[in-house]
């Protein structure tokens, strides 16, 4: 049978035997799982063993992309990488963009599974039906950007996804970056790449995608291509990119600091910054930038970001005086293949640590401050593991270890470093989803009707439950909280904006707001029956990715995640100043001060609307044989 939308077939790479393999994909599989995200997970299900060392060569990577990828779906550009994760442990799932997803599947590619270890640095290169291990000493050492540039001069402007030096020094946070720009692995696949002395993968495609019904598909690619012109704000997001999504020079003049924030204001990015905008391919929006210094002790630097919001979040520093340090702080930052929010999170942190008397200049060889020079340094030690750097380097965990009173006071979630602050921004699903997600702080919530503020009314809110396709049984139970005045569950609701995410990461659909924001679980899935031939019905997308994020969760109990690791971090619960405000933990409307207790209570009703048993966070046996996992829990067991 020939499959339509999927090639079917799965790449196997043995990096200790030097072995290449190619295997069919089953139909039952796809069906159950979709892809991408989903036949990542199935496949990890079947060969990672519970308790390996994540940077062992027992530890696989397993890349994968949906079945709209590809094509000339508006957004469907996500690759998704699957692997035992050494910053915290768990086996989860990183997502990245660009050309590689593309390339990958037109290469005649639905998944790669990359396992053992190589016995000198190699990287893997992917020419349709051609594929070798190729030596890399001549970018070994070198950073993202310039591996990156050489890999695509070499072969024809592939894709790549590349480490820098921190993955090959096996710092613990580090990730690589897909064509130097999009960020792909937080939480460790640098490490787990580097691991394995695997530099890259290049890859460049010419097969061509087959399509089921090309009639049905160019009337829903027409007719929602016509909406995206249409759209009011188009203009707007091509014009600032992310910078409309998270306005930082607003919180940055809300936390006191003015003269910093006439630094991220929309005229000095337009004026001073922005070079171009980039776009993944099939992407009508283009929300990634290309940035340029046009003045400073930096001037000329081009930098590639997937966002504006990451550079400018480094500028939160407080003694970050001058937004070209900022960018060129990030640079080396994304050059190294290191986490920019780890980074910011670690130097505010150990600074904090040191004006408490607990790290000295005696004990770091450091003087913290957040200043530039700062920053240099700690993106230095820990990039190659020097002194100090050398414990930074293992992440949370290991710091939290080294000096034991301080755990309480870290802002993470099973070793990783928050990403959205519930008591600046309240208690959304973004927020509430770091605690729960398997991976740990990490955010999985795509198109919640809470991203940022979004939803600012109840009708708002119906109408993205609408597009998200949550069942209409469940809403009654998502607007029951457990105090009348905070009028939404965020715990409930959140069940399903996985739900929603993990869908779109499965066919390959871009999940940022920007984008998603012009698909619903009905016109996903008509875009995936018009692609593939299937007929497949919304709730048999809903459900499989419901047996996805399951099925996550099965895994992760095996390697002794519960619940007693969603944990809310205890700072949370203290005031937090916030230049001459007090802010405090609230729910999503300001109604609500959220205790300890409250938040418990949040998170049994997660529990309950996954169908998780309460007291251990993991799903009940009526659960997993509801969505067919039986067999999973005694695989590699």
């Amino acid at each position: 049978m020939e499959l339509k939308g999927y090639t079917g077939n799965i790449l196997n790479v043995n990096l200790t035997d030097n072995k290449i393999t190619v295997r069919k994909q089953n139909v039952d599989d796809i069906k159950h799982f979709i892809g991408g995200l989903g036949i990542n997970t199935k496949i990890a299900a079947e060969l990672i063993k519970p308790n390996i060392d994540p940077l062992s060569p027992e530890n696989y990577l397993i890349i994968g992309v949906g079945p709209l990828v590809g094509t000339i779906t508006p957004g469907s550009s996500r690759t998704v990488g699957t692997s035992k994760f050494p910053a915290t442990g768990a086996i989860a799932y990183s997502c990245g963009s660009m050309s590689f997803g593309f390339q990958l599947k037109n290469a005649g590619f639905d998944h790669v599974i990359i396992s053992g270890k190589a016995d000198k640095p190699v990287y893997l290169l992917i020419l349709d039906n051609n594929i070798d291990l190729i030596d890399a000493k001549e970018i070994w050492g070198q950073d993202i950007v310039e591996s990156t540039h050489f890999l695509q001069k070499k072969h024809n402007n592939c894709g790549v996804i590349a480490i820098g030096q921190a993955g090959e020094n096996l710092v613990k946070s580090s990730l690589a970056l897909i064509d130097r720009t999009s960020t792909f692995g937080r939480g460790g696949l640098g490490a787990v790449m580097g691991s394995k002395n695997l530099k890259a993968i290049a890859v460049k495609g010419t097969l061509g995608v087959s399509i089921a019904n090309p009639k049905k598909f160019n009337e829903l690619f027409s007719n929602l291509l016509e909406r995206i012109k249409n759209y009011p704000q188009r203009e707007s997001w091509h014009q600032l990119g992310m910078m409309r999504s998270l306005p930082v020079g607003m919180l940055l003049l809300d936390s006191g600091q003015k003269k910093k924030a006439r630094q991220c204001n929309e005229r000095f990015y337009l004026r001073k910054l922005k070079k171009r905008r980039i776009a993944c391919p099939s992407c009508p929006m283009g929300d990634k930038d290309i940035l340029q210094l046009q003045e400073g002790s930096n001037s000329g630097l081009l930098n590639y970001t997937s966002s504006i919001i990451n550079p400018a979040l480094m500028f939160t520093l407080e003694d970050l005086i001058n937004f070209d340090e900022a960018i060129k702080g990030y640079d080396i930052v994304n050059r190294y293949g290191l986490d920019s929010l780890t980074i910011t999170s670690l130097l505010k942190f150990c600074t904090i640590l040191y004006e408490k008397g607990i790290l000295t200049e005696e004990n770091t060889g450091i003087e913290w401050k957040t200043d530039y020079n700062t920053l240099i340094k700690l993106i230095e030690i820990i990039t190659y593991r020097k002194e100090f750097g050398n414990l930074l380097a293992d992440g949370w965990k290991k710091l939290a270890e080294a000096y034991n009173s301080i755990e309480n006071e870290m802002l993470t979630v099973k070793g990783l470093d928050i990403i959205f602050e519930p008591r600046i921004l309240r208690l959304g699903t973004m927020e509430f989803e770091q605690v729960v997600n398997p991976k740990g702080a990490h955010v999985a919530s795509g198109g919640s009707p809470t991203y940022i503020g979004a939803g600012s009314s109840i009708e708002k809110f119906n109408i993205h439950f609408s597009r998200m396709g949550i069942p209409k049984s469940a809403i009654s139970r998502i607007f029951t909280p457990p105090l009348e005045e905070m009028v939404v569950n965020i715990g409930r609701l959140t069940r399903y904006s996985e739900d929603w995410y993990t869908v779109l990461t499965s066919v390959g659909l871009c999940a940022r707001a920007q984008m998603n924001r012009f698909y619903g679980l009905e016109s996903t899935t008509d875009f995936y029956n018009a692609i593939t031939g299937y007929n497949m019905q919304p709730e048999d997308l809903r459900i499989a990715a419901e047996r996805t994020w399951n099925l996550i969760k099965l895994l992760n109990m095996k390697e002794g995640f519960s619940r007693k690791d969603d944990k809310f971090p205890k700072e949370w619960f203290n005031p937090l100043k916030f230049g001459d405000k007090i802010l405090k933990f609230q729910d999503f409307f300001g109604q609500t001060i959220i205790t300890p207790e409250i938040a418990n209570q949040l998170l049994d009703d997660y529990y309950d609307e996954r169908g998780w048993d309460k007291i251990t966070g993991i799903p009940t046996q009526a659960k997993i044989r509801e969505l067919g996992l039986e067999k999973f829990q005694f695989i590699n067991n």
